[in-house]
């Protein structure tokens, strides 16, 4: 009530949480910051994991808003099935959503993985064939950033944050649609490599600024 300024990670963000201030009765004045992104080099993996390519990462808190359950489902739709590699601790994910992350075969081509170091993340993401975002809402999601930053592509659900920070980056799919996942996933692991090095037309954030 007695802000003299209020800080927003992204104008979106602004529009929405000043949206329901002024229903409040007072928007303070604002300003957009958005995060800093600061991405680990590459380091080792731990013993055991052993990506074999082509792979695809999610990365986040294992949470509803994430909607892991789309890609379990797209990849439900797969076959043969590339690997998928949920990284991330479970929030408060709904039991039906962990009873079937529990029913994951261990030799599946789905692995949920927790406590990897900054650096092993890194290396897990920059090898990927994409990082995949099929997050309901976000305030800034700094995910899709950092893997701009490495270079790999990202498969996104459409949302206006996203949309505003990465422009047009990643591959926007309908958040409902199992099936269009499944046929851009599928597609995108049948492409060889090619070397190329992306990200360089999106703007990164830095603490700096």
């Amino acid at each position: 009530a007695h802000a003299d300024r209020v800080i927003h990670l992204t104008a979106d963000t602004r529009a929405r949480t000043e949206a329901q201030l002024a229903l409040l009765g007072r928007v303070p004045p604002g300003v957009v910051a958005p995060n800093g992104v600061t991405v680990a080099a590459p380091a080792a993996l731990p013993p055991g994991l052993n990506p074999v390519a082509p792979w695809f990462v999610a990365l986040g808190t294992i949470e509803p808003r994430k909607n892991i359950g789309l890609l379990l489902d797209a990849w439900a739709r797969l076959n043969p099935a590339p690997q998928l590699f949920i990284v991330g601790n479970r929030g408060w994910a709904d039991t039906g959503l962990l009873a079937r992350l529990d029913a994951l075969p261990p030799d599946g081509p789905i692995r949920v993985l927790s406590g990897l170091s900054d650096g092993a993340v890194a290396a897990l993401l920059s090898g990927a064939r994409a990082l995949l975002f099929p997050s309901l809402a976000e305030g800034c999601g700094l995910t899709p950033l950092e893997a701009a930053a490495l270079g790999t592509p990202v498969i996104a659900g459409d949302l206006a944050v996203t949309r505003e920070l990465l422009g047009d980056y990643p591959v926007y799919l309908p958040l409902g649609d199992s099936y269009s996942w499944a046929e851009t996933i599928a597609r995108k692991a049948a492409e060889p490599p090619d070397g190329i090095v992306r990200g360089a037309g999106v703007r990164i954030p830095r603490w700096e600024d």
